[in-house]
C-alpha cells in the first residue's frame, strides 16, 4: 500500500529531476520507489503536465463467470467482444473472470495477494464498503472531476445517485441507473394450467399459497397417474419467504423510529417457521437447501415436474428456462404469480436500488486516466453493442429499440457481452420487451409472459426502510461472521425435526448477534441513521 510520506517523497524527488536539470540524470519514478502519481502531482515549472500521459493505455476490470461462452466464442478473457473493445476504445482491456456464486471470495483472494484488477466491481454496496474499511480501494472523485467528460455529465443529468456513491463524504464508486427491468429482480411462476385441471384459484394468501401446494403434490396435476410432482421449487425460495414477512436477513428495517437487524426480528421467525412447514409437509424439493447451483430445480421447473418456481422475474435466464418446459410440456401454462398477503402484511418480493453497478477503483491502479477513459467510452457508446450486438447482424433498429434477429444468434454470440458494460446510458420501457424480442412466434410469446413477469414483479413495493445499508466495519464483521451460522440454523429448523423450532432457531441467532456485538452495532446504525436521514428521499 502507498502512504502519504511516500506520494509526498516521490513528488519530491520528481521536482528535484527537473530542477537538477542534466546534472542529475536517471530520476524516475521507478527508482522512486515505484509508486502511481496522483492526477495532482507534477514536476516544477509544469503544472499543467499530464501525470499518466506516458503510462499505456491499459484497463483490467473483473466480470462473474456464468458459464455462458461457448467453447467456439473463446473465453471471458479473449473472445470476438474483448477485441471490439480494444479496438473501438483504444483502451489494452484485461478481462478478470471470477465464479458468480463465489464472486466476493474470489476477489477477495485477488485482493490479498495483490492480483485484483483495476476495476472491481458488484452488484452490492454493503461489499463496496467493505473494501473501503480494507484500505482495498480509493475515492474517484478526483479522477472523475479531472478526466471525465461523458460520466461526469451523466452523474450531473442522474444526481440522486451521488449518495447511494458516496461513503464517509467521498466517492468511492460509478454507477448508472438500473431501468425498470434492471430494478424488477426476484419474482414466482405458477402452471395455471394446474389451477385450471384441479379448479384452484391464483393463490393470494399465505393459506392459500400452502392449500395449492398441497394440492399439486397430492393430486396428480401433470395426470401421468403418478405421485411424481412437486409443489414449489426455485433458486431464491427463502428469500420469498423473508420478503414476503419483510423480514430479509441482511437488511435493516425502522421498528418506530430504531434501527434493527432483520435476522433478529420476529418476522424472520415467521420466515423461518414457513421453511419448516414447507419442507416436512414435502411441498418443496427434499434436496434444495443441497442443490447449491439449482440444477435440480431448474429441472423439475423445465420438465414439467413443478408447479411454482420461485427465482427472477424474467429475463433472459427466466425465458431460457420457460422454453425449455414449453418445449418439453407444449401445453404448459406458466404465469407470473404475485407474492402473497402473509400475517405481517403484503410486500412485494426483492428489487434492486437504483444504482446499477458499484464499479471500484483499486488503491494500486496504475493508470486512472486510462480507466476513466473506458468508463466514459462505455456510458458514451460502448454499451449499446455490448448489450445489443451488431446492428445488421443480431438486432435492427425499430424506433430506438434493437429487435433480435435470430435469439439463438443472439445467445451464443452476444449474450455473454452484458457484463463488460457494467456502465449503461439505456431506457427502457416494458413495452419494448414485445419490440425487443425476435419476430418468431416463441420468442414473441416469451417476451409477452416476461413483460406479464415484470409488471408483476413490481406491482408490490418491496420494503426498504432506507435507501441503502449502513456501512461500517464493526457491521461487516458481523455480518460475515452471521450469515454461515445463519444458514446452519435454517438448515437444523427444516430439516432435523420438531425440537428445532422457529422460536428456537430465533433465540439461537439473537444470543449469537450477541455474543458477536450486535447491541454495539445497533447503536452505531442507530447514529448512522440519525446523521444521515435528513439525505433520504
Amino acid at each position: 500500500m502507498k502512504t502519504r510520506q511516500k506520494k509526498k517523497w516521490v513528488a519530491s524527488a520528481a521536482a528535484l529531476c527537473v530542477l537538477a536539470g542534466t546534472v542529475m540524470t536517471g530520476c524516475s519514478d521507478k527508482e522512486a520507489g515505484g509508486a502511481s502519481p496522483s492526477p495532482g502531482a507534477s514536476a516544477a515549472g509544469t503544472a499543467t503536465a499530464d501525470p499518466y500521459a506516458s503510462l499505456p493505455r491499459a484497463v483490467s476490470f473483473s466480470m462473474f463467470d456464468r458459464g455462458s461462452v461457448s467453447s467456439d466464442e473463446g473465453t471471458y478473457e479473449n473472445n470476438r467482444w474483448v477485441k471490439w473493445i480494444r479496438e473501438q476504445s483504444g483502451i489494452d482491456v484485461k478481462v478478470i473472470p471470477v465464479p458468480r456464486n463465489q464472486a466476493q471470495d474470489k476477489l477477495n483472494v485477488l485482493i490479498a495477494s495483490n492480483q485484483a484488477p483495476d476495476l472491481i466491481w458488484e452488484y452490492d454496496r454493503t461489499y463496496i464498503g467493505k473494501l473501503i474499511s480494507q484500505g482495498a480501494i480509493q475515492p474517484v472523485d478526483q479522477y472523475i472531476e479531472k478526466y471525465s467528460t461523458s460520466y461526469k455529465k451523466y452523474l450531473q443529468e442522474h444526481p440522486d445517485l451521488k449518495s447511494y456513491l458516496t461513503f464517509e463524504g467521498k466517492m468511492y464508486a460509478v454507477a448508472t441507473e438500473r431501468t425498470l427491468d434492471s430494478i424488477a429482480n426476484h419474482g414466482m411462476w405458477i402452471r395455471q394450467d394446474w389451477l385450471d385441471k384441479l379448479g384452484l384459484k391464483v393463490p393470494d394468501s399465505l393459506d392459500d399459497l400452502i392449500k395449492v401446494a398441497k394440492a399439486f403434490k397430492d393430486q396428480d396435476p401433470d395426470g401421468n397417474g403418478k405421485a411424481d410432482t412437486t409443489p414449489l421449487v426455485g433458486s431464491t425460495t427463502f428469500d420469498a419467504y423473508s420478503a414476503m414477512n419483510a423480514a430479509i436477513n441482511s437488511q435493516w428495517y425502522l421498528e418506530d423510529g430504531k434501527m434493527k437487524y432483520g435476522a433478529t426480528l420476529d418476522r424472520f421467525g415467521d420466515a423461518l417457521a414457513l421453511e419448516k412447514q414447507m419442507y416436512e409437509e414435502g411441498l418443496v424439493d427434499k434436496e434444495y437447501l443441497t442443490d447449491k447451483n439449482y440444477q435440480r430445480a431448474i429441472q423439475l421447473w423445465t420438465t414439467g415436474k413443478a408447479g411454482i418456481f420461485v427465482g427472477s422475474w424474467g429475463g433472459s435466464a427466466m425465458e431460457n428456462h420457460l422454453k425449455a418446459m414449453l418445449k418439453n410440456v407444449p401445453d404448459a401454462n406458466p404465469v407470473p404469480l404475485e407474492p402473497v398477503s402473509t400475517k405481517n402484511g403484503k410486500y412485494g418480493l426483492y428489487q434492486e436500488t437504483k444504482p446499477f453497478i458499484f464499479v471500484a477503483f483499486n488503491k494500486e491502479m496504475k493508470n486512472p486516466k486510462a480507466a476513466v477513459e473506458y468508463l466514459d467510452w462505455l456510458v458514451d457508446k460502448g454499451w449499446m453493442a455490448l448489450v445489443n450486438g451488431t446492428e445488421g447482424v443480431h438486432y435492427k433498429n425499430v424506433n430506438g429499440v434493437a429487435q433480435l434477429l435470430d435469439a439463438d444468434k443472439f445467445k451464443k454470440e452476444v449474450s455473454y457481452a452484458g457484463e463488460y458494460a457494467f456502465l449503461r446510458n439505456a431506457k427502457f420501457s416494458p413495452s419494448d420487451l414485445l419490440v425487443k424480442a425476435a419476430p418468431d412466434e416463441v420468442s414473441q410469446r416469451l417476451a409477452a409472459l416476461s413483460q406479464k413477469g415484470l409488471e408483476t414483479a413490481t406491482k408490490n413495493a418491496f420494503r426498504r426502510d432506507i435507501p441503502y445499508q449502513p456501512n461500517f466495519t464493526e457491521l461487516n464483521d458481523i455480518q460475515t461472521a452471521l450469515k454461515p451460522f445463519i444458514e446452519e440454523i435454517r438448515a437444523k429448523v427444516a430439516m432435523q425435526g420438531s425440537q428445532y423450532t422457529a422460536a428456537w432457531g430465533m433465540e439461537e441467532i439473537r444470543k449469537e448477534w450477541t455474543r458477536l456485538g450486535g447491541e454495539k452495532v445497533e447503536a452505531k446504525a442507530q447514529e448512522w441513521y440519525e446523521a444521515n436521514k435528513a439525505s433520504f428521499k
